[in-house]
């Protein structure tokens, strides 16, 4: 009914009412309306002002709670920005940015100038030496075979196995050849290795441990070959790692050189020996750079990283210069949003510190040694590791043939320790959570040991990322999931690498695929965001409490165990 007809209906009744009781009685119906009407009134006005006041309240908490988010702040168009600039310190270093090299320092100046300019994090530079890492003019190798001398091509029959002892022959050292690739204590007892250079192939152990047994059999040097199984296994290969701090000379050789050296040192009628010489140092002054919220408690931080460096092969765009810009722009962004106060973004109560790890490319070493420095500086309060919370490892985000791969909780070495094993597979939820409500396919990547959360984890912190894949192939199945939900077409190729220029010199800025690259870095921001607000975020990772001090691991014992394909 409406209020003109309510209105009418009143006005009959007083026109046809006589007498004084009849007037009585429509005062009084009149009275009951009008008090009924302020009722009425006096209700929806207190339900607007309940509605505005929860809507207010609501607003206040939003604002309490961040009206912002970081991951919205996230745009591929900064990503690329920042990204190309490394493919032009890249380009300005003969096409690498891997240690030693004008690229790695340009990286570095790069992200140190882009913090000191746009935030107020606090910065630290960290340094460390590779041992045997230089390696100065050419190495020679040279073969003598019945008195006739044969010198042979550096990088073409023969390459230099970083970390090795430098050598220095001077005179013709007889050649032994170990039987079944060397990988058990008989193969070596049989022959008479001591004081001999011995030649053994690629294959079933890893070349670690194939230096452990030439040292143990005081060899004077090692000569490793491929072993031809494959169309990529006959070259010299370059960039092989040999033991850390390793006392032995080794040298990496083709398969066609190898093979010839074994014909020649078999040949009961043939006199077979090396001579060896490659002048190598160390390399010091590699950097690791760490930048710290200013706010935050300094006992109770978020360490979120990346590597720097790249291979010598290429530019490392993807790997890792996705991760070292991704890692660039997340800080950036935060920085800003708690610095503007307009933003009306609260900051965290734990602080976040941003990492960018050295040496990676060549067994962890920076984000090793800067876990071995915080488990000395046991009272350094802001510096010990006990003041870690968690780690979150970010290397290879914009694969061109991506997956978006969740480091998964259950795919952890058998060594971790218990205490990290809680937190790291709710780090593991966070993401799948986030990918599934974004609608994103997201497959279980591996905590196996190849990249820089390996020092955390193996020394009980709990550790999580993303990334889109490296070497890997990615399957029919995987392509089908992908396509299923992100529509037909959109799955990738199937049976190919998701990085097919994976440590080779095509790993430049169209090496990426910006839809993967912008997803994984938003995922990242959330991660951050969403544990920086938790009340009680240690409590959430460790629910039974974890020790103040764990037994430490050395440097050299996580490089020499990191579980590796490419050391074998």
């Amino acid at each position: 009914m409406t209020e003109l007809q309510d209105k009418h209906e009143v006005q009959n009744a007083v026109v046809s009412a006589s007498g004084s009781k009849k007037v009585f009685y429509i005062f009084f119906i009149l009275l009951i309306l009008i008090t009924i009407t302020c009722v009425a009134l006096s209700a929806a006005t207190l339900s607007i002002v309940r509605r505005d006041s929860n809507s207010n309240s609501n607003l206040n908490s939003s604002s309490k709670s961040g009206s912002l988010s970081l991951a919205d702040q996230i745009t591929v168009e900064d990503l690329l920005k920042h990204l190309e600039q490394l493919q032009v310190i890249a380009d300005q270093s003969g096409g690498t940015r891997a240690i030693t090299t004008r690229g790695f320092n340009g990286t570095l100046d790069y992200i140190t100038r882009q913090l000191e300019q746009n935030t107020k994090f606090i910065l630290h530079h960290q340094y460390f030496t590779v041992p045997n890492y230089v390696v100065r003019g050419t190495p020679q190798l040279q073969s003598q075979v019945n008195g006739a001398v044969n010198s042979h091509v550096y990088l073409t029959d023969f390459a230099y196995m970083v970390f090795s002892a430098r050598a220095n022959f001077t005179s013709f050292v007889r050649l032994v050849v170990i039987p079944n690739l060397g990988c058990q204590d008989a193969d070596w007892s049989s022959v008479s290795a001591a004081d001999a250079v011995v030649l053994v192939k690629r294959g079933d152990c890893t070349y670690i441990e194939k230096v452990t047994f030439a040292e143990n059999y005081r060899v004077r040097g090692l000569l490793v070959y491929n072993d031809g199984t494959a169309a990529d296994r006959f070259q010299a290969l370059q960039g092989v790692r040999a033991k850390m701090n390793s006392s032995v000379p080794a040298f990496f050789l083709s398969y066609s050189m190898g093979m010839q050296l074994v014909n020649a040192a078999n040949d009961a009628g043939e006199n077979a020996g090396i001579m060896m010489n490659a002048d190598v140092s160390d390399a010091e002054g590699i950097g690791n750079i760490c930048a710290d919220t200013p706010s935050g408690d300094i006992t109770k931080t978020i360490v979120v990283g990346a590597h720097s460096d790249g291979v010598p092969a290429g530019s490392g765009i993807n790997d890792n210069g996705s991760g070292t810009i991704g890692l660039l722009v997340l800080a950036l962004n935060l920085a800003r949003l708690f610095q503007t106060s307009s933003n009306n973004y609260p900051t965290y109560p734990y602080r976040v510190r941003f990492c960018w790890w050295g040496a990676e490319e060549i067994g962890l070493l920076g984000s090793i040694y800067h876990v071995e420095q915080a488990i000395l500086n046991s009272d350094k309060e802001g510096e010990r590791f006990q003041d870690y919370l968690l780690n979150l490892n970010y290397d290879m985000l914009a694969g061109p043939n991506y997956r978006f791969g969740i480091h998964d909780s259950e795919m952890a070495p058998t060594s971790t320790p218990l205490v990290a094993l809680n937190g790291t597979s709710r780090i593991t939820a966070l993401f799948r959570q986030w990918f599934t409500e974004q609608k994103l396919p997201w497959s279980n990547s591996s905590l196996g040991g190849g990249s820089d959360y390996v020092p955390f984890l193996a020394n009980g912190l709990a550790v999580g990322g993303v990334n889109t894949g490296a070497g890997g192939i990615k399957t029919a199945a995987e392509r089908d999931q992908y396509a299923a939900i992100l529509g037909t077409g959109n799955g990738g190729i199937a049976n190919a690498a998701f990085d097919t220029c994976y440590h080779q010199q095509c790993d430049r800025i169209t090496n990426i695929n910006p839809f993967a690259y912008e997803k994984v870095v938003k995922a990242a921001a959330y991660a951050i965001e969403y544990m920086g607000r938790l009340n009680d975020l240690e409590k959430w990772l460790y629910p039974q409490g974890r020790p103040k001090r764990l037994e430490r691991i050395s440097r050299s014992q996580l490089y020499n165990t990191q579980n590796d394909p490419e050391l074998y």
